[in-house]
């Protein structure tokens, strides 16, 4: 009897163990009418999601007229290497090209590197040639193309040409990979406001380059954009994460 209370008891602390997760949040910065914050959430040592949630009310009362970028810091409890910190960034007029990101939407830059170093990068002048690097082979996608020129405060963007939006369809959410000298500094998922609002839900799958230039880092192989009902949470999340080896 003793020793098959001790196997139950044991198999309960085997699992769980195996199903502990716990989530730690950044802190909420004002966005519209309500706020938005990073979130990472870890199986033991290892990152399950890393992603931004927005609150309902925070797509309403959002600037009409110009671009605004929202600083959103990582949780201080753990650190995810690369990740450094996210921006939110709103375009209610969208950007270029015409006829393809035009709709009002937001860019969450997934950032490799520091928001000082971010904030230094003007890709013009004596910039342009670092922002324009040319990237290493094993770190470009296939079926990804260079726009064509860098964006201060962000680098050289790279689009998937294999997005709705490039192929007969419209632009609702897609994946894009960004370089600063030569390196790959932040991943961005995009997604319309109107998209967002309709609290349609996807998984996608994010095609992988080669290699990332950062050994040990974790990298997601899949994207979400997902809403909470019961908190009134929009979420945007890189998923499915793999380490990066030698």
């Amino acid at each position: 009897m003793k020793l098959f209370l001790s196997l139950i008891l044991s198999l309960n602390l085997s699992v769980a163990l195996a199903s502990h997760s716990k989530t730690y949040w950044g802190a909420k910065v004002d966005v519209g009418n309500g706020y938005a914050q990073t979130f990472i959430k870890m199986h033991h040592t290892k990152p399950e999601e890393i992603g931004v949630v927005v609150s309902e009310d925070g797509l309403t009362n959002l600037p009409m007229h110009d671009m605004k970028e929202y600083i959103l810091p990582m949780p201080t409890e753990v650190a995810i290497f690369p990740y450094k910190h996210v921006t939110f960034d709103w375009n209610p007029h969208g950007h270029e090209p015409d006829g393809v990101y035009d709709k009002p939407h937001f860019d969450i830059h997934f950032y490799f590197i520091s928001a000082q170093e971010q904030q230094a990068i003007t890709c013009m002048d004596d910039d342009l040639p670092i922002c324009m690097q040319t990237i290493p082979e094993e770190y470009l996608v296939s079926d990804y193309a260079p726009t064509p020129a860098g964006v201060p405060k962000m680098g050289w963007h790279w689009v998937d040409l294999l997005s709705p939006e490039f192929n007969g369809g419209i632009f609702t959410r897609t994946f894009i990979y960004g370089y600063y000298g030569g390196k790959t500094t932040f991943l961005e998922p995009m997604v319309t406001l109107e998209y967002l609002q309709s609290k349609e839900e996807s998984e996608l799958q994010i095609r992988q380059p080669a290699m990332f230039p950062y050994v040990g880092g974790y990298f997601p192989q899949e994207y979400k954009i997902d809403y909470d009902k019961k908190h009134k949470l929009h979420k945007i999340v890189l998923k499915e994460f793999e380490e990066q080896e030698d």
